[in-house]
């Protein structure tokens, strides 16, 4: 018998390392096909630089063969940053976040149908239906008929059905506006999805946030590591929409910009490609605009990052401010939460705490 419970337990354990390198595999060829609208926006590396980065990256992976990312964002920082502590986006996906998320774990936690449960106590958009293994429900987990969660979201006027999971890039989300002609047999498509979902009011964003651009909720993405006993603000950006866009999501052609601690935007934004604005194709001028409730969305990330921590220490949070000036969570990314527009946008991911982090990745023995 202990035997065959050791046998088993290898099977298992050798099941599992397959599909963690199938896995991080793929999120390698992401990172590729991130990597191929930036090619345009390379800036060859000088000597020094390259010396620089190779000496440094040497203690953990050998990026001589590869130095394309760097190249990338060399150009995004016209050469003033420390280019040798970016972390390349596809290490950072197969090795960084996967070790600090685990996600096997992360994935059942990151469900959009529990966070009425995880965040009870906070503000998040109004949940309208849920859905969840074919079975639809009411904003307290009661079944409900197709007929009656068509009459909820009639009530609500505007409502957004997207996936409780994997919204990368904003796929599967769609409007649905009863003022409009056609909205019941829109949302019963909607409600078609074949896996789960979640129904809820569209949020009305602060006036000072539309000026930047009014056509879509433009959220915050904070990232934040809780090590060491302490919960760090790692990097913040703003993602927008533009041109008559719904979504904010850089893939689907919004822009990104940084926030300094203080709340105010940095001067460059940037598109997928890596291409510069300042200002926002509407009009808005990025340097120094002034987030209002920046500071509250820095607390609520601190006071709320502690509760998944067991499971996933790092975490990507999408954040709107709503038209009081609160913060308001719109999802909790707990694995894949993405790397490429914090490092366009505010230099290196870590920092002055990327040797600490590459050292407990790379060196810790896990």
């Amino acid at each position: 018998m202990i035997l065959l419970s050791n046998i088993r337990s290898y099977l298992v354990r050798k099941l599992a390392e397959a599909k963690d390198n199938h896995l991080r595999k793929n999120r390698m060829k992401v990172a590729e096909r991130t990597l191929t609208p930036k090619l345009g926006n390379l800036v060859p590396l000088s000597d020094e630089q390259r010396r620089d980065i190779v000496a440094y990256w040497k203690n953990y992976r050998d990026v001589s063969k590869d130095l394309r990312w760097f190249e990338f964002y060399n150009w995004c920082s016209d050469g003033k940053a420390d280019i040798k502590r970016y972390i390349p986006d596809d290490i950072y996906y197969a090795e960084v976040d996967f070790f600090f998320t685990d996600p096997r774990r992360s994935y059942e936690l990151d469900d959009k149908n529990m966070y009425d449960m995880y965040f009870h106590d906070i503000k998040m958009p109004k949940t309208v239906i849920h859905k969840c293994k074919g079975l639809l429900l009411d904003k307290d987990y009661h079944p409900i008929t197709v007929e009656q969660a068509v009459e909820l979201c009639r009530k609500e006027g505007l409502v957004i059905s997207k996936p409780a999971r994997n919204t990368e890039g904003g796929k599967g989300i769609c409007f649905v506006d009863f003022r409009e002609s056609g909205a019941e047999e829109a949302l019963k498509e909607c409600l078609e999805y074949p896996h789960d979902l979640i129904v809820q009011c569209v949020v009305r964003q602060h006036e000072a946030i539309n000026q930047l651009y009014a056509g879509s909720i433009n959220s915050l993405r904070i990232m934040s590591l809780v090590l060491d006993g302490e919960v760090h603000i790692i990097s913040s950006v703003l993602r927008m929409g533009r041109d008559g866009a719904k979504v904010d999501n850089t893939s689907n052609g919004g822009l990104a910009v940084g926030i300094k601690p203080d709340g105010k935007l940095r001067e460059v934004a940037f598109d997928k490609t890596g291409k510069k604005w300042l200002k926002h194709p509407q009009g808005a001028v990025f340097k120094d605009f002034q987030l209002v409730g920046y500071d509250k969305c820095v607390e609520l990330v601190r006071s709320v990052s502690a509760r998944l921590s067991s499971s996933t220490p790092l975490v990507s949070w999408d954040l709107a401010i709503d038209e009081d000036g609160d913060p308001m969570i719109i999802e909790a990314n707990l694995t894949f939460g993405g790397v490429n527009i914090h490092q366009m946008c505010n230099g290196p991911i870590f920092g002055d705490m990327t040797d600490k982090i590459l050292n407990l990745v790379y060196n810790s023995g896990r």
